[in-house]
């Protein structure tokens, strides 16, 4: 997430799925560099596959700071402090003006930190840009919001490898993620404590010229169990 101030225009949040264009211009970044790096045309990408890894990638660019913030911070920043700029035909997520969002003091970390994500990210903010890219795609709702579940398996992860002491708390937000709405049901990290995450939806990769499938992937466990 971008913290310095700049020139370029910058969209409020919430311009994502209250209209204009720029979930429409997402996608299609998406979809002209899947097809670029296929060394295809643009035909050759699947709408509906682009729409997916659109999502998935917003998902990350949106939990992976807060995820970091809410745990290292006890803060988030709620969808009126963030902005989006276009660079290089790219959304890029920035921080704008407004207060952060604080978690309750009187709370294990991890808790809070769950219910903060979960206000401020979950339901504010996946949840009606799913909607918004269902109504451009045909993507069922499990799909999308498992993708944001393994955006959420992969922030874990992430700051767990760059903040060690952080770690525990890092899978233990993730679990309590994973076990709200609408997240519930989507992936699930090894038993007893383990890392390694599997979700139950495919976020249709596979289908992508030169994709193959991602290491969380039912389709990949299917393959290696068959």
């Amino acid at each position: 997430m971008e913290t310095a101030p700049g020139r370029d225009a910058r969209y409020p949040l919430s311009d994502l799925w209250r209209g204009g264009d720029l979930l429409e211009r997402e996608c299609r970044a998406v979809r002209a560099g899947l097809a670029a790096a296929a060394g295809l045309p643009l035909a050759a990408v699947e709408q509906r596959a682009a729409a997916s890894l659109c999502y998935q990638g917003l998902a990350s660019r949106l939990l992976s700071p807060q995820v970091a913030a809410a745990l290292c911070h006890g803060v988030v920043a709620p969808p009126a402090a963030l902005r989006w700029r276009v660079a290089g035909g790219r959304l890029r997520l920035a921080l704008g003006e407004g207060a952060g969002a604080a978690a309750a003091a009187d709370r294990p970390r991890a808790e809070a930190a769950a219910d903060l994500l979960a206000e401020h990210v979950l339901s504010a903010v996946l949840v009606p840009l799913a909607d918004a890219l269902r109504a451009r795609s045909r993507l069922a709702p499990r799909l999308l919001y498992g993708n944001a579940a393994s955006a959420l398996a992969g922030a874990a992860s992430a700051l767990a490898a760059a903040r060690p002491p952080r770690a525990a708390d890092a899978f233990t937000l993730a679990r309590l993620l994973l076990d709200r709405p609408p997240l519930r049901g989507l992936g699930a990290f090894a038993p007893a404590g383990g890392t390694g995450f599997a979700r139950r939806t495919c976020c249709l990769y596979y289908r992508v010229p030169g994709g193959g499938v991602c290491g969380d992937c039912p389709v990949a466990a299917r393959r290696r169990n068959g």
